[in-house]
């Protein structure tokens, strides 16, 4: 019979929230291509780049943070939508070398309504958790995949506009999540509502 028997061990989890990460990658990504939807400069290696370095790892590593920590909804959204982003880059790079064809206008239309469908899903989740912020990041996110889709579809610039516009609210509104939980953590204390 040893000292210790029948004595609960309590282990303190002191990681911490992987969610402004998350939420970073996704807003700064967003961001940046949105921008070049509304004109500003065109898709090349600075939007391909940030998709692979920021939106997909930096997401991918929070998911898998926030797995550890038994946060089952970040954990999958953040580890799909950066999976996202590596698949994203994938599209634009491997045509670029020759690997294999460009998808066509109605394949992006169905990849982006897909992710469209897939982030809707989640967006039923957002209501559970109630954080307004989170889910206007969905929301907003939801409306941007479905009009890329159509975008893609009828091949219409003007909509791509727009759907640049709601990009960058979104990616604003993502990179707003993420500050709000730093600066409510760093201070104790609510800064930024979410």
């Amino acid at each position: 019979m040893t000292q210790n028997e029948g004595v609960a061990t309590l282990i303190l989890d002191k990681t911490a929230d992987p969610a402004p990460l998350g939420f970073t990658g996704l807003g700064l990504s967003a961001v940046l291509l949105s921008l070049s939807y509304i004109g500003v400069y065109p898709v090349g290696s600075m939007i391909v780049s940030m998709a692979i370095f920021l939106g997909g790892f930096a997401q991918v590593f929070a998911g898998i943070m926030a797995w550890k920590k038994g946060d089952i909804f970040a954990g999958t959204a953040f580890s799909a939508f950066g999976l996202f982003w590596f698949s994203l880059a994938g599209l634009i790079i491997m045509p670029a070398l020759g690997w294999v064809e460009a998808p066509s206008s109605i394949a992006m239309a169905a990849y982006l309504a897909v992710w469209g469908v897939y982030t809707f899903v989640m967006l039923i989740a957002t209501m559970k958790i109630g954080v307004r912020a989170i889910q206007f990041v969905f929301v907003t996110l939801f409306i941007l995949f479905m009009l890329l889709a159509v975008v893609n579809a009828t091949g219409s610039t003007g909509l791509l506009v727009v759907a640049g516009f709601v990009g960058l609210i979104m990616g604003l509104g993502a990179l707003y999540t993420a500050l709000s939980i730093v600066l409510n953590n760093v201070y104790g204390k609510t800064v930024a509502p979410l």
